[in-house]
């Protein structure tokens, strides 16, 4: 996908096809590019997709073995779930709400905009469904379509912040570049730690052969701070909680593998092996603050930890050696 294509793209709709070219580096065949492009598809089905004309060489259906070269352009039609394939709904559990917010309590497991495999039933489209108004953006209500002030990983849950005017969402833009929204999430890190509080300031960037993976990067990383905090020790964990005074991707579970205790269940940058409840890791955004960007009130939004949590913190102190910290 170019960058500016990806750049311009509305993530609030479903993508109807990817517009890919190819570099230097890429060069080979069609099948492989692929492959290295939509990493979330197996190659028997990237072959099929090719055979089938789901994706075409500068226009052209192609075999999988066809050479490609820098500066051929490949477009890829994205296949959609068959109409009788029920797709569920998110739920949009308010935590707060006014005329220019909203602040929701996300449930791990759901992905907020259309994304890779992810086209339908993300938070996004039913929040568009319920409060979207059809108004253009930039219209003299100045209402138009709901928008993420920020983002949240599909297996994070907790506090997630929407404006629902175009002008709030860029104020939001600013206040985070500032740092003028306090975050704070909860998690449980692998292994029982020695210490009450750790500053980490390391900056963050991707890994170069990765489309997922980011790591700390001294040379050519993004600023990134995080403050862990002890809540709790257990036997083989700890309960902490997090404040970041940035939001890179993957910030806190970069820096907690950085520290040497990953994330609980981290598929990417820990064990990978799941707590019973939890389809992943164990994150969960629990509090954010923050001026509103219109009244100048100051706002304390917070979600419970959800159940899952509480019954794994239950089940954590029932085996012995907790040490609470409160």
């Amino acid at each position: 996908m170019s960058r500016l294509y990806k750049k311009n793209r509305d993530l609030s709709q479903p993508l109807e096809r990817l517009e890919l070219v190819v570099d230097a580096p890429d060069e080979g065949r069609f099948d492989r590019f692929l492959v290295r492009r939509i990493p979330w598809r197996s190659r028997a089905g990237i072959q099929e997709m090719i055979e089938s004309g789901g994706a075409l060489l500068n226009g052209i259906k192609r075999k999988p073995a066809t050479k490609v070269r820098a500066g051929d352009r490949v477009v890829v039609s994205v296949q959609r779930p068959p109409s009788d394939v029920p797709i569920r709904e998110p739920q949009l559990r308010v935590l707060y709400e006014d005329e220019y917010l909203l602040a929701l309590d996300k449930e791990s497991g759901v992905v907020v905009h259309p994304v890779g495999v992810h086209q339908q039933g993300t938070l996004l489209q039913t929040l568009h469904a319920r409060y979207g108004s059809g108004g253009a953006e930039g219209d003299a209500t100045g209402a138009g379509l709901p928008k993420l002030a920020h983002r949240l990983d599909q297996f994070t849950s907790g506090v997630l912040l929407v404006a629902k005017r175009d002008e709030v969402r860029r104020s939001f833009s600013d206040m985070l570049t500032a740092g003028a929204v306090r975050k704070a999430y909860a998690t449980l890190v692998l292994g029982s730690v020695d210490w009450e509080r750790k500053s980490v300031d390391a900056p963050i960037g991707p890994v170069a052969d990765s489309r997922i993976l980011m790591a700390v990067d001294q040379h050519a990383g993004k600023s990134a701070r995080s403050e862990f905090i002890v809540s709790e020790r257990f036997d083989y964990a700890t309960h902490v909680a997090v404040r970041i005074g940035t939001g890179r991707t993957h910030q806190i579970r970069v820096h907690a593998a950085h520290l040497g205790v990953p994330v609980l269940g981290d598929h990417l940058y820990g064990d990978g092996l799941a707590p019973h409840g939890f389809e992943r890791f164990v994150l969960h955004a629990h509090e954010v603050r923050f001026d509103h960007p219109v009244t100048g009130a100051a706002l304390r939004i917070e979600a419970p930890l959800p159940e899952a949590m509480v019954q794994l913190i239950q089940r954590m102190r029932a085996v012995g050696g907790a040490d609470a910290d409160a």
